[in-house]
């Protein structure tokens, strides 16, 4: 839609257009498709978090914001027809929109073509389902643009980055740390929640747990009986998200008696009527994503390990347990995947040349 159609909606027109849009939004994140092929349990908070700061990218050129007068205008109407040029004119804008912390902390992506494929993509989605509840024919636009270069193969599997693991000096000098303080006097003079924080990155190295996972493990998802070592835990029972389906993962040996001390650390606490593994509080308080990621990234630094994010931690247990001998589809299962699909990942690992990978 041109811009020369402006001076025909009033202002508060562009209002009215960003409201729907953030309802369609609203509507489609809450949605089964919004959770992928599986459709089980929610979004992870952080993903949700970045389609909304797409999503507001996306608004913001539709229904532009002045503040000089404090409303919005509108530049285009998806409800009523979308075309190629509009979404070839959106990234243009987006291109060169500037950059700003979203709530997540983090500064936008830079729209590289595979950034720009998940715009197209999201667009896309939400669109279309508000579309299809209403019974109306879905719009094209979106995926005829996604199929054009640079964008066709941005999003190719082949193109996905090599996953961030750590080397064999880093995982030892990471796992030393993470058991030191049980090995002196039971942890006496160390604060609960430092103990806490190595046991979740434990977790995360010695079982594949992602951030968002350990946070809202329960203590019923914890086996203790029928372990190789006598009231030691050795099989965690993994929610459902955004991400992954409900499974089992066993949990390495020195990462198992490491939840076996901070266990008898939390229960010393008076966290008994907790039923989180990693409460934030004495009281019981569950364990916000951002605290929990920003822990888990404290505790690698202490360690030595600077930069990445804690997932290289979980990448690296994917890594360590296909070194062993584990078939992909075994690995595959115990990281909560329905296939064996995103363990292609890894290969790009195992061919490179061996020095320094764990």
């Amino acid at each position: 839609m041109a811009n020369e159609t402006l001076p025909l909606f009033f202002s508060s027109d562009g209002d009215a257009l960003a409201e729907v849009l953030n309802l369609q939004f609203s509507t489609w994140l809450a949605s089964s498709p919004a959770r992928g092929l599986r459709q089980q349990g929610a979004l992870r908070e952080e993903s949700a978090q970045i389609y909304a700061d797409m999503w507001q990218a996306f608004i913001a050129y539709c229904a532009p914001f002045d503040e000089g007068t404090g409303t919005r205008s509108v530049c285009l109407d998806p409800r009523d027809a979308l075309t190629r040029e509009d979404l070839v004119q959106f990234l243009a804008f987006a291109a060169i929109r500037p950059q700003r912390q979203s709530r997540t902390g983090r500064l936008h992506a830079e729209l590289t073509p595979r950034y720009a494929w998940r715009l197209l993509q999201l667009i896309d989605r939400v669109l279309n389902h508000g579309r299809e509840t209403l019974g109306l024919e879905p719009v094209e636009a979106p995926l005829q643009l996604m199929q054009e270069a640079p964008y066709r193969y941005a999003n190719a599997s082949a193109l996905t980055p090599v996953p961030d693991v750590l080397t064999e000096a880093q995982a030892s000098a990471l796992i030393a740390h993470c058991t030191a303080v049980s090995k002196v006097s039971e942890g006496l003079g160390t604060q609960w929640k430092a103990i806490r924080d190595r046991t979740a990155v434990a977790l995360m190295l010695g079982a594949g747990l992602a951030p968002g996972q350990v946070r809202v493990l329960t203590l019923d998802d914890v086996a203790v009986d029928g372990g190789a070592e006598p009231g030691v835990p050795w099989r965690l029972s993994v929610a459902a998200d955004g991400s992954s389906a409900a499974h089992q993962v066993p949990i390495a040996l020195w990462a198992a008696r490491e939840l076996r001390f901070w266990l008898d650390v939390r229960a010393r606490q008076g966290m008994l009527q907790s039923p989180w593994v990693f409460p934030s509080t004495t009281t019981g308080k569950a364990w916000s994503h951002p605290a929990c990621h920003r822990a888990a990234v404290a505790v690698m630094e202490e360690a030595g390990v600077e930069g990445g994010s804690p997932f290289r931690l979980r990448h690296t247990f994917a890594v360590r347990q296909l070194l062993n001998g584990h078939a992909e589809e075994e690995v595959a299962r115990w990281m909560g995947y329905a296939d064996t699909g995103p363990m292609k990942r890894y290969r790009h690992v195992l061919a490179a040349p061996a020095a320094g990978i764990v």
